[in-house]
């Protein structure tokens, strides 16, 4: 069987170098297997990935593997912990991995047998899981029940930017209309039983968490509308115990302002490329990241962060002394495709995650440039061996390697067996100067 690749379009913005310049300070980190999440306890950092790969580490350095299978295991997409000791983690071919000892032992479940897009747990028998074709919950009996209604909602705001099981009986999904676009939360406090959606007026909402025990969102909304010059915007972070009453954070979430706080784990959000502001707590408090190789995986505890692109990058963390100084562009959080696509031919590589983030280096290119690639699509869904050919910025170049080296497809089936596949295509980018 030959495959064939659709690749769409991307924007790509272009800024001066002073915002680009990349740090040393982040080292390659080897949890024992390719990882491609990352997430954090309060004490330890989390990355799971290909052949059911887990493993945890204190430092940032040093990683035990928890969990992995030599061979034919799934590739794990993400995962999370609700308390200190339970967890899970999911990926391809339905595998649902739970602990209930704080990750020293993995038990795995099956739901079905479609990749598992995006998921979250309250406990073992009690969550939210998206496939391709479907949004669903889990109410306890160990059976997946779709989730059909609001219909009408439903259809208005096909892609789930984000789901969080805060507890059994409360549940709730950021559904939004596409990347940047209106948004609301469609939310359970019953464990399924009933639905309602509930979209918050004069807002954008970047980012949905679960943090210290309560739902948290963040973005931005309009104020003082009824005032000459029809309102402003300004930074948004609101947390909610049931999703359906909402209050504003009392602490300071200035350095939220220039781009709107976004990316958030349970460490906090990313207000730039080089500052993590986490307002959950009592107060307010702000982390400095070296520049250079963050992505919107990303986790941190006391002194440390880590990332996921092509590899697992780990730094060092400081308190924030002086924010006066702006930041470069944080990333931003890729979300699946619609629930009301299409689905793909079996000769079709299917991405699971395929986006570009914002590049930003020191060269005069504008306007809609064709860049052929070409990649390898390994047997486990990673990429390796990218080609960026026919374009002059060498910076732009690299940098567009680094992020399709950080796709994630479908396994390739042939047979009845997962296989490698090389493929070349053409990507367009649309370069954008910035301001």
């Amino acid at each position: 069987m030959r495959f064939t690749l659709i690749l769409g379009s991307f924007v790509i913005a272009i800024v001066c170098s002073a915002l680009g310049q990349e740090s040393s300070s982040w080292s390659v980190a080897d949890p024992g297997f390719r990882p491609v999440n990352v997430t954090a306890t309060r004490a330890a950092l989390w990355t799971c990935g290909v052949g059911e790969g887990i493993a945890s580490s204190t430092d940032a350095q040093h990683w035990q593997v928890k969990h992995h299978v030599d061979s034919g295991g799934a590739l794990l997409l993400g995962m999370g912990f609700t308390s200190d000791t339970f967890g899970y983690a999911y990926g391809t071919s339905g595998t649902v991995l739970t602990t209930t000892d704080g990750g020293s032992t993995w038990s795995p479940q099956k739901f079905g047998t479609d990749t598992i897009l995006q998921a979250s747990f309250a406990d073992a028998g009690h969550g939210l899981i998206r496939t391709q074709a479907a949004l669903s919950y889990l109410n306890g009996d160990g059976t997946l029940h779709a989730i059909h209604e609001p219909a009408d909602v439903l259809q208005r705001f096909p892609y789930t930017a984000s789901l969080v099981a805060l507890a059994p009986e409360k549940m709730a999904i950021l559904l939004s209309q596409g990347p940047g676009s209106e948004a609301g939360f469609l939310t359970t406090i019953d464990g399924g039983k009933t639905w309602s959606f509930h979209d918050p007026p004069n807002t954008g909402i970047a980012s949905f968490v679960r943090a210290d025990g309560s739902y948290w969102a963040s973005g931005h909304e309009v104020v003082d509308k009824d005032k000459p010059g029809g309102g402003r915007g300004v930074a948004l972070a609101m947390h909610s115990a049931d999703g359906l009453q909402w209050q504003h954070t009392a602490n300071d979430v200035h350095e939220c302002q220039a781009q709107n706080c976004g990316a958030c784990t349970a460490s906090g959000c990313l207000a730039s490329d080089s500052l993590i502001v986490n307002f959950y707590g009592a107060t307010t408090r702000s982390i400095t990241i070296p520049r250079g190789s963050l992505t919107s995986k990303w986790a941190a505890i006391d002194g440390h962060i880590c990332t996921v692109g092509s590899a697992l990058n780990c730094a060092a963390t400081t308190e924030a002394k002086d924010t006066s100084t702006p930041g470069g562009p944080r990333p931003t959080e890729q979300v699946p495709k619609p629930l009301n696509a299409a689905p793909s031919a079996a000769s079709v590589l299917n991405c699971i995650l395929c986006g570009i983030d914002p590049i930003y280096v020191d060269e005069k290119l504008e306007g809609r440039i064709p860049v052929p690639v070409s990649f390898t699509v390994r047997a486990d869904g990673t990429v390796e061996a990218v080609d960026v050919k026919d374009i002059a910025s060498e910076g732009l170049k690299k940098k567009l390697a680094s992020q399709i080296g950080q796709w994630l497809f479908e396994p390739p089936i042939q047979n009845g067996k997962p296989t490698q596949v090389s493929t070349n295509s053409t990507l367009t980018i649309t370069v954008m100067r910035s301001q």
